[in-house]
């Protein structure tokens, strides 16, 4: 693998361009979601939330081999584009049918892009002389801020131009992340010797990663960790509204807690070393379950109560992502991460839909049931996990 240094002075302004483009992705699905509601059946916010989904999740094994046999800078630029155009186009068509093919090509589009991205957070942290924990938990503050702050300035984008202003602007988030790489000179060339074959069967091309007990036993843990927390997603609106009988003050006091926790967590990550993430990873996710469990178990002490295991539970999840991050990078070798990031990103996408799935049958009246079997699915992934992990070679 060869990498080229970023021009100087760049590295600070591509990390600000992938910040603007965090808060864009959350900028269109509030948005989008908002216009299919106001003017669709109601049938046609889940179909939005499965398009934007299901094509990517079907897309990244070719999206992981495309990074890995592609400069993923070039390949960033070219998605980015593709999805400042497709943005653009979805502005000024209003209709279901566009807005659900347009959503599809996004999810593709944010395959490619994503794989791209996390190949590319080693070559930034070297360029900018910065630890590469360091640089993840960057990252991870970047998403919890957009996870944020997205929703918010969607909200007032929409209430002070429409839809369509609101998604042109998010178009012009994306086009500008494409600019600032291109003038950062930035690069991620690989070597044919390291790159893998662009034709043939992709499983030959994922079965070393397959064979590397680590980093599967990892992905694993993560992919029941985050199956639990979806779990738990689907329940937490009726956990608020019957289970604890509040209203939408306490349902936003409460996602703040959870975000404000996230944005803490990260910053924390930030001062780690992360010598060694992975026992981090595993004790964040236990951590995690046991919050959960802690939820459903003490629903009734209060907002306040009830808010710091949401805050707690948050900064978890924050430090979880970022040692999960690490430590995939650091055990596969940097011609890999494509397709590492391809396993990652299906996984999560795979757990989190069948979570979704799992949650459902719990709500209305079940939410702190949920919240218990999410908690126990949480703690056994952490715990399980390492036992696992532990016993695994590289």
């Amino acid at each position: 693998m060869q990498v080229t240094g970023v021009r100087r002075g760049w590295g600070w302004p591509v990390l600000a361009a992938l910040t603007l483009s965090t808060i864009g992705d959350e900028i269109s699905l509030v948005t989008l979601m908002l216009r299919t509601a106001a003017h669709d059946p109601p049938f046609a916010v889940p179909m939005l939330l499965v398009a934007e989904l299901l094509p990517g999740l079907l897309a990244a094994p070719f999206a992981g081999r495309l990074v890995d046999t592609r400069d993923a800078v070039r390949l960033l630029v070219v998605a980015s584009l593709a999805e400042a155009a497709v943005i653009a186009w979805m502005a000024t068509h209003a209709d279901l049918s566009s807005t659900i093919i347009g959503a599809a090509a996004l999810g593709v589009s944010f395959a490619v892009s994503g794989a791209a991205s996390f190949a590319l957070i080693p070559v930034l942290s070297t360029a900018l002389g910065m630890p590469l924990a360091r640089a993840n938990a960057l990252l991870e503050f970047v998403r919890g801020a957009g996870m944020l702050a997205g929703p918010v300035a969607g909200g007032v984008l929409v209430a002070w131009g429409g839809t369509t202003g609101a998604l042109l602007i998010d178009a012009a988030s994306f086009a500008l992340l494409a600019t600032v790489l291109l003038a950062s000179g930035l690069r991620r060339p690989v070597a044919a010797a390291d790159a893998p074959a662009a034709q043939g069967a992709l499983l030959a091309d994922y079965l070393p990663l397959l064979r590397e007990s680590r980093i599967t036993v990892m992905i694993g843990a993560l992919t029941l960790e985050v199956y639990a927390t979806a779990i738990a997603d689907v329940a937490f609106v009726f956990l608020v509204t019957v289970a604890m009988g509040a209203g939408a003050t306490v349902f936003g006091a409460l996602t703040a807690c959870w975000a404000g926790g996230m944005l803490a967590g990260a910053a924390w990550g930030g001062t780690l070393a992360m010598r060694r993430p992975a026992p981090l990873a595993f004790a964040a996710a236990t951590v995690m379950g046991a919050t959960m469990l802690a939820i459903g178990a003490g629903w009734t002490w209060g907002v306040g109560l009830v808010g710091g295991a949401f805050a707690i539970g948050g900064a978890a999840n924050s430090l979880h992502n970022v040692a999960v991050r690490t430590m995939l990078q650091r055990e596969s070798p940097a011609a890999m991460h494509g397709r590492v990031a391809a396993m990652y990103g299906a996984a999560t996408s795979s757990a989190a839909m069948m979570g979704y799935v799992t949650g459902g049958l719990f709500v209305p009246a079940g939410a702190v049931e949920a919240y218990w079997l999410g908690g126990a699915l949480g703690i056994a992934a952490g715990v399980g996990g390492w036992w696992l992990f532990t016993r695994s070679r590289r």
